[in-house]
Parts: C-alpha cells; sequence; structure tokens
C-alpha cells in the first residue's frame, strides 16, 4: 500500500469517526434541550402554587401570623411537595423549600412549649418571610425568569445557595433555641 493510500485510508476514518462522534454530541444536546424544556413546562405548571403558598408571610404587606397558619402552611406546602411540584425541584429550590419547612416546624415547636401566646413576633415573621423570599428566589432561577444562565451568572448563583444555606441554618437555631415568648407574643387587641 503507497504512503498516498494510507493518508487517504487514515484521513477517511478520522472523518467517519468524527462525523460519528459530533454526531452523537448533536443528538445528546437536542435530547437534553428537550429534556430542559419538558421540565421547565412542568415547572410552570406547579411552582404558581407554591409561590402563592408563600404569601402567608409575604414582605408587603406583612400579615398577622397565628400558629395555625403556619400549621395550614406547612400542611400546604407538604402536600405540594408530594402531590404534584416536589418531583420537578432543582437540587437548589429543594433546599430552599427543606429550609423552609424546617424553620416552620422549629417555630409552630416552640409555641407548642410557650404559654397562651398568639401571634408571631416582628423576629420570628422576618426570619420565615426571608427564608420563604429565598424559596421564590430559587424557583425565578429554575425557571430562568428574572436571569440567564451565563457562567458569571451560575457562579453568582451557587455563591447566593451557598449564602442562603448558612442564612437558613442560623435562623432556624435560632429558632430552636428561642423560648417560645421570643417567638409568639400576645395579639394585639
Amino acid at each position: 500500500m503507497s504512503n498516498d493510500t494510507s493518508r487517504a485510508l487514515v484521513a477517511a476514518v478520522l472523518g467517519l469517526v468524527s462525523a460519528g462522534v459530533l454526531a452523537l454530541l448533536n443528538n445528546w444536546i437536542n435530547a437534553r434541550a428537550g429534556i430542559d424544556e419538558n421540565l421547565r413546562t412542568h415547572r410552570l405548571e406547579n411552582y404558581p402554587d407554591l409561590w402563592a403558598s408563600t404569601a402567608a408571610v409575604s414582605r408587603w404587606p406583612r400579615s398577622t401570623v397565628h400558629r395555625w397558619n403556619l400549621d395550614d402552611l406547612h400542611r400546604t406546602l407538604r402536600s405540594w411537595y408530594y402531590g404534584k411540584g416536589g418531583l420537578f425541584l432543582s437540587e437548589q429550590s429543594r433546599a430552599r423549600y427543606g429550609d423552609l419547612q424546617e424553620l416552620i416546624a422549629a417555630v409552630v415547636t416552640a409555641h407548642e412549649h410557650g404559654a397562651a401566646i398568639d401571634v408571631l413576633a416582628p423576629d420570628a415573621y422576618t426570619d420565615l418571610m426571608e427564608t420563604a423570599s429565598a424559596l421564590r428566589t430559587a424557583l425565578t432561577e429554575d425557571l430562568d425568569t428574572r436571569r440567564r444562565r451565563s457562567a458569571l451568572e451560575k457562579f453568582r448563583r451557587a455563591r447566593w445557595h451557598t449564602d442562603a444555606t448558612q442564612a437558613a441554618k442560623a435562623r432556624i437555631s435560632r429558632a430552636k433555641a428561642a423560648s417560645g415568648t421570643a417567638i409568639w407574643q400576645p395579639e394585639a387587641d
């Protein structure tokens, strides 16, 4: 076999292998894009209910929160998670959801150890409000409704979630350590 024939054969094999690899890569990218769009569609169907549930501890306007409000929110979030939407949460959104559920549990538990105290104290409300806000932010990231992903944005989001995790842990620890009177206060007439 001549050198020219060998070179042509090697070039043909390399061309064939390259074309095969590129075809597989293109197929994978197209399949992944379809999965991502399908996931986004499911999230768009399910996330609004979770978003609306967190209005119980909204920033504007603040509301009066009683123990039964938090019990209802705790159950509503659980029903949503197991009934329709938990399957579609990203890892980050799932962590923020868990932070909110854990904080609600700690706040409700603090009430059970307190006296006849009825309304959530302002500091405890702020902690719940910030934790619910972090969940809503994670939901918007899953849907890319506020910012598109770039390498810099991906880094910013990862850093934000690290900070959100630390803040949630501090809020939960505070709630677990607080006496009932630090979290609950008598309802004003």
